[in-house]
């Protein structure tokens, strides 16, 4: 199970082993310490490390690239429609006049290959970047591919973000803090954790883009998560950021793919921004 992202499927006892495993044992756990470290064994043994190299070969380079590229394998919209965190992220520094303001950071939660935070490096060369990630693996890799006086790298998990902004002494700095596909791992638990600290910082922004379960999220109340697939949680992140009192700028429920697609008709795509107060 801990190399369920490469591992093949052979034959009807390994579907069978998959199922028992993710629904039947692992999301029904409900210490938060055990699930995470079961989480975080999927990245061990050279896991992560595949992890970081298949989304760096697969990442889009440019600004045309992302508004041409087809969403995943299987999406109706382009990457830009599906996935609008790039394109927002973009305009709000243009907006605030922020290109060449080098006390703004924007600071990625699992950045994993860390293309995501290199794109924007190639639009605003002259902002900081902070590459945070849980896996050495991931962090050394990405230590090889971008080596810039303004790249740095924290590994911590999400709910430490507050240790990132002490070692790298932000609290008077801008932040623009990212999730694109991470939340999605982090335990409901640690993820409350996460938001109360975020809350604290006077002068931060969070653009958020994760991948959720339409049939969740539209019915959700006062749900607070729910496991999506193997390691993955659908969660209310508009629920988390009221909570903590964050406005609001923008909410957005994506449905990406076919009606008539039997395996992703339910995945939407989840964005969201929101600010300290």
């Amino acid at each position: 199970m801990r190399k369920f992202r490469y591992r093949k499927k052979t034959n009807i006892l390994d579907i069978l082993l998959s199922y028992f495993f993710w629904i039947e044992y692992f999301s029904k756990l409900k210490n938060p310490e055990e699930i995470r470290k079961i989480t975080n064994s999927t990245l061990d043994d050279g896991e992560g490390r595949k992890w970081a190299e298949e989304y760096f070969r697969g990442h889009f380079k440019t600004i045309e690239n992302l508004h041409n590229t087809k969403f995943g394998n299987f999406g109706l919209m382009t990457l830009n429609d599906a996935n609008p965190i790039f394109s927002e992220i973009i305009k709000y520094i243009k907006d605030n006049h922020l290109s060449e303001d080098k006390d703004t950071f924007i600071i990625q939660i699992g950045s994993s290959s860390g293309m995501d935070l290199k794109f924007f490096y190639d639009q605003f060369p002259k902002l900081n970047y902070i590459s945070t990630d849980i896996n050495d693996e991931i962090l050394n890799f990405q230590k090889e591919k971008y080596d810039f006086p303004n790249f740095k790298f924290f590994k911590c998990y999400a709910e430490e973000i507050d240790k990132c902004f002490e070692q790298f002494n932000l609290e008077e700095k801008r932040i623009i803090l990212i999730s694109n596909g991470s939340a999605q791992y982090v335990v409901p638990y640690f993820l409350n954790i996460f938001f109360s600290k975020i809350k604290l910082h006077k002068n931060l922004i969070l653009f958020l883009s994760e991948p959720i379960d339409l049939r969740f999220i539209k019915t959700a109340g006062v749900a607070s998560a729910q496991q999506r697939g193997n390691i993955s949680f659908s969660h209310n992140y508009k629920q988390h950021a009221q909570k903590n009192n964050l406005k609001i700028i923008k909410e957005l429920i994506i449905e990406p793919h076919s009606k008539d697609d039997p395996v992703h008709k339910y995945t939407g795509q989840y964005y969201l921004c929101c600010k300290t107060n």
